[in-house]
């Protein structure tokens, strides 16, 4: 028997495998193109039917404690500490002494200039006498009143350095720790030590910018130290108001003044609990049913078992719900769950309400 071709035997497999793949494969594209030609059936998905709501606009926010005056007590001009008149810790009042320079120098000068006014005043007394009877000219008069003027001006000069020398409380504050001795030489930059009011204080906090319209001067607030009982609240009143949005933060900074007893420290932060009101009818709906776009916001309307998209314009938030401003009307029918398969104009099956 005649041996067949190693060819004919390779070309018959290759033919054999075309041919399964054209059979196989046309028969698979039918029935892809049949179940494309399917029509699916409606989406289930949960729903939530909006209604207006009673709603308190209650935000959190952290704050800082500060002090409505509080100052590093700096000389006004160079010289040595001859005396130091207060104790570190201890409250001083308003114009209380705390700190002498040494001003031997300008109180030298300060004489010197008294003995030539006293000079220059008897000189014009004379002279007044001799131009009332002619005996010398006005311009003389004139001359001798100047030089008074001028050396009077002097005098005032070496009084004012001389009150740089001392050093008073500007208010009524806790003097903190000092950093100079008596003999130490200070500049106009050599801080002495602080002082601080500590009563009244304020708490300063911001709120998101959507709140300005409801924020408001005499606002009452709670607050709690982070550091202390967190339990308990005191109580402030909102005496001030940022008249700006913070361009980086979008927030409104505020100031409420706290007149309580309890001990803080400037610069202590402090959990902020302020009520800003109750909005009537307020249209709040899940947060998850908000969907957001290039242009904004949208969700997805339920209307005769078909899904509508709504772009809509949002409000306050809290940790489940969002208020609705605009977009949506009391009664739609807003879709909670299914919103990454749902598509608009799909048909939907409603299952379950979670009003």
């Amino acid at each position: 028997m005649k041996k067949i071709p190693n060819w004919i035997i390779i070309s018959i497999v290759i033919a054999l495998i075309v041919a399964s793949k054209f059979i196989f494969f046309s028969k698979k594209e039918d029935k892809t193109s049949a179940n494309k030609g399917k029509i699916k059936g409606p989406i289930g998905v949960n729903y939530f039917v909006a209604k207006p709501v009673a709603f308190a606009n209650d935000v959190f926010a952290t704050g800082k404690i500060g002090a409505l005056n509080q100052i590093d007590i700096l000389p006004e001009v160079s010289g040595k500490v001859i005396a130091i008149y207060f104790q570190e810790g201890e409250t001083v009042t308003k114009g209380s002494l705390l700190i002498k320079l040494n001003d031997a120098d300008l109180q030298a000068q300060l004489l010197k200039s008294k003995t030539l006014i006293t000079l220059s005043e008897q000189k014009l007394e004379r002279l007044k006498k001799l131009i009332a009877i002619n005996g010398i000219s006005q311009e003389e008069f004139d001359m001798q009143q100047n030089e008074l003027n001028s050396l009077k001006a002097d005098q005032a000069y070496i009084i004012a350095q001389i009150a740089k020398t001392t050093i008073i409380a500007p208010f009524t504050g806790i003097v903190g720790l000092k950093n100079i001795s008596e003999g130490s030489f200070v500049s106009t930059i050599s801080p002495i030590a602080s002082l601080v009011q500590v009563k009244p204080l304020y708490v300063e906090f911001s709120v998101p910018e959507k709140y300005s319209s409801l924020f408001k001067k005499g606002i009452k607030v709670n607050f709690t130290s982070e550091n202390g009982n967190q339990k308990e609240l005191y109580p402030a009143s909102i005496y001030a108001i940022e008249p700006r949005v913070d361009e980086v933060t979008k927030t409104i900074k505020a100031r409420a003044m706290y007149t309580g007893n309890q001990t803080f420290y400037p610069g202590s932060f402090v959990k902020v609990f302020a009520n800003l009101g109750e909005t009537e009818n307020a249209l709040m709906i899940p947060t998850a049913c908000v969907i957001p776009t290039l242009k904004g916001q949208k969700v997805f309307v339920s209307k005769n078992g078909i899904a509508t998209e709504m772009l809509v314009k949002i409000g306050v938030r809290t940790e489940t719900q969002i208020q609705i401003i605009d977009g949506l009307n009391s009664g739609d029918t807003i879709l909670t769950t299914g919103l990454l398969s749902v598509k608009k104009d799909a048909q939907l099956k409603l299952l379950k309400s979670i009003n």
